[in-house]
Parts: C-alpha cells; structure tokens; sequence
C-alpha cells in the first residue's frame, strides 16, 4: 500500500468547495468531492509535501512528480481578452493547496466530509447552505502517493502526490448564493407579473387547418 501522512492545512481561503450531494466529475468521470485552499507561498506545509514526496516517491523513479496537489494562484484582473473573458494574473505570494476524495467508500456506502465550527466542533450545514469562495477556515487530510501505470500494470507513466479530502473547519463562513441573472424591474407597471394562472406549462399550439385541394 502507498504511504500516506495526515495533515492540517494552515488557515486560509476556501474555494470550490463541493463537498456533498452527487460531487464533481473528474476528468476520467469519476464522481469527487472537492475543496481548495489558499495559503501564503512561503508556508511550511509546502516544504512537507515535497519532503513526503521524496521520502516516499516510488523506487527507482527519476521524474519529478506529475502533480503535489499544490497549484499557482491567479486573480482576475481589470484586463479582458479579445473574446471579452477576464485575463487572471498571477499571484506570486500565494498557493493552492486542492484536495480530493471519492464520494463512496469501496463497499459503496456514502462518504461524509465532516465540518466543524470555529471551536474545533461537529456541526451540520444546513440543507440549503453551500461553502462559498473566501471562506476563512482549514482543510484536514492526508498526502498520499499515487502511480499511474500501462494496461497491462507493468511499466510505471508517472506518480505524485494526492491530498486526499476528510474534514473542514470553518472559522468565517461566506454562504455560495449562485450566479446572478443581474435583471432589473421594468417600468411598466402593467407587465406580466407571473400571477395571471399560467401553470408553468407551454401550451400546445393551435392544430392548423390542412389545406383544401384545388379542383
């Protein structure tokens, strides 16, 4: 079994967190649940994932790792592209810190990402609150080794390290509210307003008459 270490990330910011319900899809269309953290470039734990990784990579592999769970982090700046899309810079003082775990354990039974409150407590969110971009908090995990080989298990492609999702602690919450539609009241008063019966449901059209034939 590959080496695995538990950790605690720093405090920091919270981003994409999907932490219920079906999860995310992977790019190999395995469901997920998803939580990364912002932390300052020159915190100690990135030194630790590197240290995991040289002490544990797999023997004889000369490569570095394919991924450490560990990203750059960009901002949005004032600048668009020729297609309108915001252009993200880099932020040189910070990193992202990306873990992840399957949504079910192997007997298939669901898996639970525990949250905890800011007196290190188990909590429940409600039904209706989802974990927003700028939560203050901490992720807790572990780094893991992973391997990616050939078919056939017998040629080692690439490796890195995992960090693999368990619980979060939430020190300031800031509630996901979804994407705003941004529309604005018309002035008429008389508009529709929604309250005139419509069912919700489109209607069938009206059959049309077949046209008679000439004689």
């Amino acid at each position: 079994m590959s080496a695995t270490k538990k950790f605690t990330s720093p405090k920091g910011e919270i981003e994409w967190a999907t932490i219920d319900g079906e999860g995310k899809e992977n790019l190999s269309g395995k469901l997920q649940y998803v939580a990364s953290i912002v932390i300052a470039s020159d915190d100690a734990v990135l030194e630790a994932i590197k240290e995991f990784w040289n002490e544990n990579k797999p023997k004889g592999f000369k490569k570095p790792p394919k991924s450490t769970g560990v990203y750059d982090y960009k901002v949005k700046s004032e600048e668009v592209d020729e297609d309108g899309s915001p252009v993200y810079e880099l932020d040189a003082s910070k990193k992202m810190l990306s873990f992840k775990t399957g949504t079910t354990y192997p007997d298939g039974s669901k898996k639970k990402i525990q949250i905890y409150n800011s007196k290190a407590k188990k909590v429940e969110l409600p039904k209706d609150v989802k974990i927003g971009n700028g939560t203050i908090g901490q992720i807790s995990g572990a780094m893991g080794i992973y391997e990616t080989k050939t078919p056939d298990g017998k040629v080692l492609v690439d490796a890195g390290v995992t960090l693999y999702l368990n619980s979060i602690k939430i020190s300031k919450l800031v509630e996901y509210e979804g994407a705003s539609d941004n529309y604005e009241a018309d002035e008429d008063d008389d508009g529709w307003s929604g309250d005139e019966g419509w069912d919700g449901e489109a209607s069938e059209p009206e059959p049309t008459a077949k046209a008679k034939p000439r004689l």
